[in-house]
């Protein structure tokens, strides 16, 4: 028989908390989304996870292959799917949406308003190693104005930058993510969803080769369809994941 006060396992959960939680970082995009969801489940377990943040989705695929020891990386599927890492899973999130939004003292109806000459700096996130950033690029040659409005637009490293500059009137339009949008929507003139025009942004919790079968992953993977941790993804921005599997 265990010693008294032993960690006794009769659940996922109780695993977690006798092991430790388990490591996950994310780009700074959806950090507040991330650090909610370990807040909420160390409340839950008991159990903190480690949280790691430092840049944007291609830093954190870098410092995943130098060995940073992370278990779970929350981005968009596609983009963890090229990167080259193994992965043992995908635990779908939702399908998140790009959004435009516009400085204070500014409108705008449609995307094709970025031609007028008031929006004269936009910005986006790192097309190469951001999400969006790749998003925002795809949407705008589509639509036939990344050419047209090319002496306009700035690219910056991520997200949170990005929507500074937007706060501080640096950019009079910039394109981020729903969550900051939501966060921080008071701080703008306004936005808008943009929903088509780019592949799909399915965000996934990827789930490292070797990982897959820690009592403190599976937890926090059970915890993710839970009531709260739905409710914090909706929050975000998130739709249900229908093609996220």
């Amino acid at each position: 028989m265990p010693a008294s006060g032993a960690c006794r396992p009769e659940s996922f959960f109780a695993q977690a908390a006798c092991a430790g939680g388990p490591a996950i970082t994310t780009g700074l995009g959806y950090k507040p989304m991330v650090q909610q969801l370990c807040a909420a489940y160390a409340a839950q377990t008991g159990t903190q996870p480690t949280e790691m943040y430092s840049g944007n989705i291609g830093q954190i695929i870098e410092q995943a292959k130098a060995g940073s020891g992370v278990s779970i990386i929350v981005s968009e599927k596609a983009s963890l799917e090229e990167s080259g890492l193994a992965f043992a899973a995908y635990h779908p999130l939702g399908e998140a949406v790009l959004v435009l939004a516009w400085r204070k003292g500014l409108h705008l109806a449609t995307p094709q308003d970025l031609a007028k000459p008031e929006f004269a700096k936009i910005g986006y996130p790192d097309a190469k190693a951001a999400i969006y950033g790749r998003a925002a690029v795809a949407f705008l040659k589509g639509n036939k104005l990344f050419e047209l409005l090319a002496p306009k637009l700035s690219m910056f490293s991520t997200v949170p930058q990005v929507f500074s500059y937007l706060v501080s009137g640096d950019l009079d339009a910039a394109f981020v993510n729903e969550a900051v949008a939501r966060k921080q929507g008071d701080s703008l003139g306004g936005w808008m969803e943009v929903r088509e025009g780019y592949t799909p942004l399915l965000l996934v919790a990827g789930v490292m080769a070797g990982q897959e079968n820690t009592a403190d992953v599976r937890s926090f993977l059970q915890f993710l369809n839970t009531p709260e941790a739905l409710q914090i993804l909706a929050g975000s921005g998130l739709r249900p994941a229908r093609a996220a599997e």
